[in-house]
């Protein structure tokens, strides 16, 4: 059967076809967009409470602006072509808002507000927070702790109070270092790693795909473009988009039962058996839709070794078996992110194995200028890799100012790397926007192997700290995905190819700070007690970190360097590295060993059914009607992301105007 992937070249080809350029009309509504996409997110969610826009890797917070671009530009298009946005205007906008688009609320700023203003506010005898850690805390990042800082902070400001921006110049100083230099070891890795990406492994990009399949029709003749005349693509929408029509309809018609097969996937638990994880069948058209362009090994590999999963989480919950050493043994679900996380760490080494020949002619170019200039990167490689290694020297330096020794920032960081940078290869890989690392940052992981009685008081201490959402984010990684899909569009648009560059820091840099006004302001107006959802959640989000902190010095129980568990981590890379010989050596071989390595990570482990939608309809229709069929089939899994984004936007808009404090309604999540 013939792959689909050698289809999967209209995102590389189509901003190839001729010398066109970025406008300044172009960035300067990207920019816009960009600022009021993070004032949007942190409201609606704050505020409102309609929904979080941050659940991914490819948020609705990008998603929503782009597609009101979309529809505002086929009425130009329609009746004011002359001021209608070209397709690669379109792919600028796009681009941006997605570099930008896990700033707000839990993507970063939300988390980075609420958790570095946490200590002094609720530190109490009982919690024991102020013996624990208190002096051990990275003070110079935080915000002032005076009580006119902190406690309106979370009570909220009495009547013509002023915000008291001056006691937060220190965290909005630090809040823009630590993610300006994690975010230019992104833009040079992957400035190093294009061409091999591109060229000699031939990713698929689905989601760079996706804008091309949305936006070059706006280059051609006639009013309104192609796609948007197909009824293959408005069947796909419509399917989506009335759902959310009869659910708005029923916020004022009460007696209209609600639809619920978008619904969230705790109400989509099925239980299988005693002791077996529950069976998610979260049906999400976003994920549907824009993994239709994955190859199907990897669709295959994604749910069928969360099903694996579930079966090894039942069998050993039901016997009781673990691993490791007396007294810290890992329980089954630590044991499978151990395994994941050795299948990781494989799956990165062995993309760095593949590339070996492309990075040694990288370095030979960066050092004695071999190759002209039209081989090299966005940027010539000798400032690619400058970049990265001065970032990467100040991300350690950083880390051991947190309190982490010398050698453990160094592990922590290359752990870090490791688990951003094959988010955001397999990403592009597969289009599934929920793969989120295994461990996070690594700190977790990091703890567990080397064992806390190895670790002091100041590695405890600053490892806690830098895997909150202090320190770049959280599971939702802000710009690094959407680095290698920024670099596929736009590379080729433009002879100064460091403006692509440029727009990369203007998109996060105007996103920050737009966020970071918010995310103080808001709570000192509302009181931060007061908002909504995760970050400010004083019975979770806001004590939760610290809690397991103070748990982890305090304990007396400290746990010891154990060759069981990684052990377990090296038969993962073993698992890996087996299947990767069998995909060489067999054409025939059906899976990829990417859904080892995040089998039990929130994206499968929730949307492990929609994949397999995807995988089903994809496999019948190129079985029935071959490569003609999937063409044809295109639009109209183009169409459901495109419906679902638009019911999520005229639900939050029906919100905000007959809803507005509170009493929204929560139409998307996890």
């Amino acid at each position: 059967m013939p792959d689909s992937s050698a289809l999967d070249t209209s995102a590389s080809q189509a901003p190839e076809k001729a010398p066109v350029r970025i406008t300044l009309r172009s960035v300067l509504l990207g920019a816009a967009t960009v600022v009021i996409l993070n004032i949007y997110a942190d409201y609606a969610g704050m505020v409102m409470g309609s929904f979080s826009l941050n659940k991914s890797q490819f948020p609705m917070a990008m998603l929503i602006p782009f597609g009101l671009w979309l529809f505002v530009n086929l009425g130009l298009k329609a009746f004011l072509p002359r001021a209608a946005l070209s397709g690669t205007e379109l792919l600028v906008i796009y681009s941006m808002s997605w570099i930008a688009g896990n700033i707000p609320f839990e993507g970063f700023t939300g988390y980075w507000a609420s958790t570095l203003a946490a200590p002094t506010y609720f530190a109490s005898p009982e919690n024991r927070w102020e013996e624990a850690f208190f002096d051990a805390l990275p003070w110079w990042y935080m915000p002032d702790a005076s009580p006119a800082v902190i406690r309106p902070y979370y009570d909220g400001l009495a009547p013509e109070t002023p915000v008291p921006w001056i006691g937060w110049v220190r965290p909005l100083f630090w809040g823009t270092a630590i993610p300006i230099a994690v975010l230019t070891a992104g833009i040079c890795a992957f400035i190093i790693l294009q061409r091999q990406w591109e060229d000699a492994e031939r990713l698929t990009y689905p989601l760079a795909q996706f804008a091309v399949e949305l936006t070059s029709g706006f280059d051609e003749p006639g009013r309104v473009p192609r796609l948007f005349r197909d009824g293959v693509f408005w069947a796909g929408f419509f399917l989506v988009f009335g759902i959310f029509l009869w659910n708005i309809a029923g916020y004022f018609a009460v007696v209209l039962p609600e639809i619920t097969v978008f619904g969230f996937y705790l109400t989509k638990a099925v239980h299988v058996s005693r002791d077996f994880p529950p069976v998610y069948l979260r049906v999400l058209p976003t994920v549907i839709g824009l993994t239709y362009f994955c190859n199907l090994d990897i669709l295959l590999s994604l749910w069928a070794f969360r099903l694996l999963a579930i079966f090894k989480l039942g069998i050993m919950n039901r016997t009781g078996f673990g691993i490791g050493l007396s007294g810290q043994q890992a329980p089954p679900s630590g044991i499978l992110d151990l395994e994941g996380y050795g299948a990781m760490v494989l799956l990165a080494l062995w993309s760095v194995w593949v590339a070996r020949g492309h990075l040694q002619w990288v370095w030979r170019t960066a050092l004695g200028g071999v190759g002209a200039p039209k081989d090299e990167g966005t940027v010539s490689y000798r400032i690619a890799l400058l970049g990265f290694g001065i970032s990467t020297v100040f991300i350690v330096g950083l880390m051991h100012a947190f309190g982490i020794s010398l050698p453990m920032a160094i592990a922590h960081t290359l752990m870090l790397y490791i688990a951003y940078l094959t988010v955001a290869k397999f990403t592009a890989a597969s289009g599934f926007t929920h793969l989120f690392p295994v461990a996070v940052k690594g700190g977790p992981m990091l703890e567990t192997l080397v064992g806390t009685a190895n670790l002091s008081r100041g590695d405890l201490v600053g490892i806690g700290m830098v895997n909150t959402g202090v320190f770049f984010g959280n599971l939702r990684i802000p710009a690094w995905p959407a680095l290698p899909h920024h670099f596929k569009l736009l590379s080729s648009l433009t002879r100064r190819r460091s403006l692509v560059v440029w727009l990369v820091l203007l998109a996060f840099l105007a996103g920050l700070f737009a966020s970071f006004f918010f995310v103080i302001y808001l709570p000192y107006i509302y009181g931060g007690q007061n908002l909504h959802k995760g970050p400010f959640n004083p019975a979770g989000s806001l004590v939760a970190p610290y809690n397991r902190l103070a748990a982890k010095v305090l304990e007396s129980d400290l746990t010891v360097f154990d060759p069981a568990k990684v052990g377990v981590c090296l038969f993962g890379a073993l698992e890996v590295l087996l299947m990767i010989l069998l995909r060489n050596r067999l054409p025939w071989w059906p899976l990829h060993p990417l859904g080892l390595a995040f089998q039990n990570t929130t994206g499968p482990r929730i949307y492990a059914f929609s994949i397999f939608l995807t995988w089903a309809a994809k496999s019948l229709i190129m079985r029935i009607g071959g490569i003609g069929l999937y063409r044809r089939a295109a639009p109209f899994f183009i169409g459901l992301p495109i419906g679902y984004i638009a019911g999520v936007f005229l639900s939050s808009l029906v919100d905000y105007i007959w809803f507005p404090l509170g009493d929204g309604h929560y139409v998307h999540g996890w």
